[in-house]
């Protein structure tokens, strides 16, 4: 039995390879277009789940020994 599997594979070794290369390319096209179809889902989920943030209370004192510091932190997008 392993003499007739040594023998087929043998002779069909280039349509073998041609084969899964084949069906490889195939599963990666269909895996590209379930990724551009489905996209726009995930888009909607995520303006659904925005999340506010809270504005945080500083006190006098503490925003006179902080003076000239950016405390909300933006990230200017230009530099990135």
């Amino acid at each position: 039995m392993a003499n007739i599997i040594h023998t087929y594979f043998s002779i069909y070794f280039t349509e073998i390879i041609v084969g899964v290369l084949l069906i490889s390319i195939f599963i990666v096209i269909i895996s590209i277009f379930y990724v551009i179809f489905n996209s726009k889902d995930d888009v909607v989920m995520k303006k659904l789940i925005v999340k506010k943030t809270k504005k945080i209370k500083y006190t006098e004192q503490f925003l006179k020994g902080v003076d000239g510091i950016d405390l909300e932190l933006k990230v200017n997008k230009k530099n990135f």
